[in-house]
C-alpha cells in the first residue's frame, strides 16, 4: 500500500460520525435517493422535495416532513447504540427517509384531517360506515355518546385517535414503501421496525412504570403489527394482553393496507375493543376534574375553564407519550400536506377486498397479521451482520470523505515540506527578508474553465507525443530470446548433449521503463508581462499532461520576488488532491526573479526523488534582477550552480523566452535554447521531454 493509500485507509477509518452524517455530501445522497424514488413512484407535484440534515442531540424526534421537505435529525439519541456501526446507521436514516417520504407519496392528510376534525366536533368520523361494519359491534355507542355528551371525554378520545391514526398511517406507509421499493429502504425500514421492539419495555415493564392500559394495548399493536413480535416480558403478561391483541390484529390488517377511509375504520374499531380501558382513564379524569355537569343538556358546552382544559390536555399528553414507535411530530398535521398527487392514482388503493369470500377473507387477514410489512424484521435481530451488505452509495460518501481528508492531510504534509525547504544555505542568492510559500487551496470555476480552454490547444501535441514515446518503449520491450546461453532461464531439452553446456535461452533485453522526476522552475517577474507568461502557462500544461499520461512525477514552481521571495507550488510531487493541472492557469507576471534561489529550491526538492533520471528545466525572459542579487555576481551564481546540478548526474534545460533572453546563454550555455517565436515553444518542450525520455530509457 502507497503512503496516500495508507493515509486515506487511517482517514476512512478515523471519520467521526458527525462528519459522515453531518456532512452536505450525505445529505446529497439522501437527497438523491428522495427524488429518484419519487420519480418511480409516479411523484407529480411541481413542488421540489429536498431533505434536511439536523445534528440536535436534545431533539426526540428523529424525522418528520411538511410534504415539501424531510428534516432528519442524525443526532437524535433514539438509535444511538447504532451509530457504532455507520453501516448500520446508514440503513436506519434511508428507512426513516423511506418512511417520511411514503407519507408525502401515499398519505391522503385531508381524509386524515377531517377525521380529526369529526372527533373535535364530536361525532365519530366514518360513524356510519362503522356501525355498517359490524352491526353488533361492541361499545360502538358508549364511544357515540362520549363524543357527543362528555367535554372530558372528547378531548381524550381526539388525542388518542390522533395518535393511533398516525401510528396505523406509519405502519400503512412503511409497508407501502416495502414493497414498493426493495435495497436499503426495504432494510431501513427493517431496521427501524426491528429497533422499536428492542428499544421499547416489555408489556411486563410498561405495567410497572404505570402506563395506561390503553397505551399498553396500542403499542403491543404497533409491535405486532411493525415487527411481526411482541415482546411480554412475562408469562403473566403475555396471558393478559396476547389474545386481544391478536385478535385485534386479525380484524385490522387487511384494513390497514386498503384505503385511507378503511384506517380510519381501524382506528375505530381498536378504540372500540379497547374501550373499557379508554373509559378508565376518562374516568379517572372525570373524577380529578369532578366534570358532574356533563350529563345535562348544556354539557357539550363544557364548565371546565380554560386553565382546567389547558392542564387536562397536558395530562393526557403525558398519558400518550407512552406511546412507542412514532417518528414524526404529530401534533400538528394541518400544514403536512394536501392529499398525495400519487396517491390518487394509485389503483392498489380501492378497496378490492368486498369480492373476497369469507374463507379467503379469513386467510388473508392471517397471512397479513403474519407478514404485514416486506420490510419488517423479526424481532431482536437488529445487528451489523444482518445489515451491512455492500452498500455503493453509502460507501462512496465514505472512501470520498476520507479521500478528501487524506487529501487535506497530506496537503498540509506537503506546505509543512515546502515551508522547511525554505530553511538552508542560499549562498549569496539568500533573502534577507526569508521566503513564503503560496500554495493555493481553493480552485475557481473559471480557472477550470481556461484550463480546458488550453488543453484543447495542446491536445494534439501531446497525444502524437505520447504515441510516439509509448510504442517505442513497445519495441523496446518486444520480446526476443538469446539463444546457446551457459546460463538462461528455458532450458533446451534437445540440445542437453552439447560439452559447451551452451543449452540456455533467455530474453534479450531487460524491460524497458520511464524512471524520470521533473522539476520545473518558473521565472514569473515582471517582465515576463503577456505573451511570454501565455507561452510559459500553455508549455506547462503540455508538460504536465504528458507527464501525466506517462506516469512521470512532475512538480513545477513558480517565483518572484516582493520584499521576500514568494514561491508558487503550482504542482508537487505528491499531491493528490487532483487540482494542480487547475493551478497551473493562476501563473502571472509579478515583481522581481531571484533566480538562484528558486533553482536551488526546485533543485534540493528534485534531488531527494528516487527516481533513477532527474531532469531539472529553467523556464525565463532574461537575467537575474533581486534585492542585492543582480549583474554579474548574480550571473556567476547561476553558472557555478548549474554546474554542480550537472555534476551531481540531473539534467538541466534552460529555455529562454522573447529577444531579451539570449544573454542568458552566458550563463547555461549548451543547456540554454532561446525562442523569439513563442510559437514554436510548446512543440519544442515536447521534443526537448521526448529526447530526454528515450535518452534515458
Amino acid at each position: 500500500m502507497d503512503k496516500f493509500k495508507s493515509i486515506e485507509a487511517k482517514a476512512k477509518a478515523g471519520l467521526s460520525f458527525e462528519e459522515v452524517f453531518a456532512s452536505p455530501e450525505y445529505q446529497n445522497m439522501l437527497l438523491s435517493m428522495l427524488e429518484t424514488t419519487a420519480k418511480i413512484a409516479g411523484y407529480r407535484r411541481s413542488t421540489k422535495l429536498r431533505v434536511n440534515i439536523i445534528n440536535d442531540s436534545d431533539g426526540d424526534c428523529p424525522a418528520y416532513t411538511n410534504g415539501e421537505m424531510v428534516h432528519i435529525n442524525v443526532g437524535c439519541q433514539f438509535a444511538e447504540r447504532l451509530k457504532k456501526s455507520y453501516n448500520l446507521y446508514n440503513l436506519f436514516v434511508v428507512g426513516l427517509l423511506a418512511h417520511e417520504e411514503g407519507h408525502i407519496l401515499w398519505t391522503d392528510f385531508a381524509k386524515f384531517n377531517e377525521a380529526n376534525e369529526a372527533i373535535k366536533s364530536g361525532y365519530i368520523p366514518l360513524g356510519d360506515d362503522l356501525y355498517d361494519y359490524d352491526e353488533e359491534i361492541e361499545n360502538y355507542s358508549e364511544y357515540d355518546e362520549m363524543l357527543a355528551n362528555e367535554k372530558i371525554g372528547r378531548i381524550y378520545l381526539l388525542n388518542y385517535f390522533h395518535n393511533i391514526l398516525n401510528l396505523i398511517e406509519d405502519i400503512y406507509v412503511n409497508a407501502k414503501q416495502s414493497s414498493k421499493f426493495a435495497g436499503n429502504y426495504r432494510k431501513g425500514i427493517a431496521v427501524g421496525n426491528a429497533l422499536i421492539y428492542e428499544e421499547s419495555p416489555s408489556i411486563a415493564e410498561m405495567a410497572e412504570m404505570g402506563l395506561s392500559k390503553a397505551v399498553i394495548y396500542s403499542n403491543a399493536l404497533v409491535s405486532k403489527l411493525k415487527a411481526k413480535d411482541v415482546y411480554y416480558g412475562t408469562p403473566e403478561a403475555e396471558e393478559e394482553y396476547s389474545g386481544t391483541v391478536n385478535y385485534i390484529v386479525s380484524e385490522i390488517a387487511t384494513m390497514i393496507m386498503a384505503t385511507p377511509e378503511k384506517r380510519v375504520l381501524a382506528c375505530n374499531l381498536i378504540i372500540c375493543h379497547l374501550w373499557k380501558f379508554i373509559e378508565e382513564d376518562i374516568q379517572n379524569l372525570k373524577d380529578k376534574y369532578d366534570d358532574e355537569d356533563s350529563s345535562d343538556s348544556e354539557s357539550s358546552k363544557s364548565p371546565l375553564s380554560p386553565e382546567q382544559e389547558k392542564e387536562i390536555e397536558e395530562e393526557i399528553a403525558q398519558i400518550m407519550s407512552g406511546l412507542q414507535g412514532q417518528t414524526e411530530d404529530t401534533k400538528d398535521t394541518s400544514a403536512i400536506a394536501q392529499p398525495s398527487a400519487v396517491q390518487k392514482n394509485d389503483k392498489s388503493l380501492d378497496d378490492e377486498k368486498s369480492s373476497l369470500t369469507e374463507e379467503e377473507h379469513e386467510a388473508m387477514r392471517k397471512a397479513l397479521a403474519a407478514c404485514l410489512c416486506d420490510g419488517s424484521s423479526s424481532a431482536g435481530t437488529v445487528t451489523s451482520e444482518d445489515y451491512t451488505a455492500e452498500d455503493v452509495d453509502f460507501n462512496s460518501i465514505l472512501n470520498g470523505l476520507a479521500h478528501n481528508k487524506a487529501v487535506d492531510i497530506s496537503e498540509n504534509a506537503i506546505e509543512k515540506e515546502l515551508n522547511d525547504d525554505i530553511r538552508g544555505d542560499y549562498g549569496i542568492a539568500d533573502s534577507s527578508s526569508g521566503a513564503t510559500i503560496n500554495r493555493f487551496r481553493s480552485i475557481p470555476s473559471n480557472s477550470k474553465k481556461s484550463y480546458e480552454r488550453i488543453v484543447k490547444g495542446i491536445k494534439p501535441i501531446a497525444n502524437a507525443m505520447v504515441k510516439e514515446l509509448e510504442r517505442v518503449i513497445k519495441d523496446e520491450n518486444l520480446s526476443e530470446s538469446r539463444k546457446n546461453r551457459i546460463i538462461g532461464k528455458k532450458l533446451t531439452t534437445s540440445k542437453l548433449y552439447k560439452p559447451d553446456y551452451k543449452f540456455w535461452e533467455d530474453r534479450k533485453n531487460p524491460k524497458k521503463v520511464i524512471d524520470m522526476a521533473i522539476s520545473v522552475r518558473v521565472d514569473e517577474s515582471g517582465s515576463m508581462y503577456g505573451d511570454r507568461i501565455d507561452t510559459a502557462r500553455v508549455s506547462c500544461v503540455l508538460l504536465k499532461t504528458v507527464a501525466d499520461e506517462l506516469g512521470i512525477p512532475i512538480e513545477i514552481i513558480g517565483d518572484t520576488e516582493d520584499n521576500t521571495v514568494e514561491l508558487y507550488p503550482y504542482c508537487t510531487f505528491d499531491s493528490k488532491d487532483g487540482n494542480d493541472k487547475y493551478r497551473l492557469v493562476s501563473m502571472t507576471d509579478r515583481w522581481g526573479n531571484r533566480d538562484g534561489y528558486a533553482i536551488r529550491f526546485c533543485y534540493k526538492r528534485l534531488k531527494r526523488r528516487k527516481e533513477k533520471h532527474k531532469l531539472l528545466i529553467i523556464i525565463s525572459d532574461g537575467m537575474p534582477a533581486a534585492d542585492n542579487y543582480v549583474g554579474e555576481a548574480a550571473n556567476n551564481d547561476l553558472r557555478v550552480l548549474t554546474r554542480q546540478i550537472k555534476r551531481d548526474g540531473t539534467a538541466v534545460i534552460a529555455f529562454g523566452f522573447g529577444s531579451d533572453a539570449q544573454s542568458l546563454s552566458s550563463i547555461y550555455g549548451k543547456s540554454f535554447v532561446c525562442y523569439e517565436d513563442l510559437s514554436k515553444v510548446p512543440k519544442a518542450f515536447a521534443k526537448v521531454l521526448k529526447e530526454q525520455i528515450l535518452r534515458n530509457l
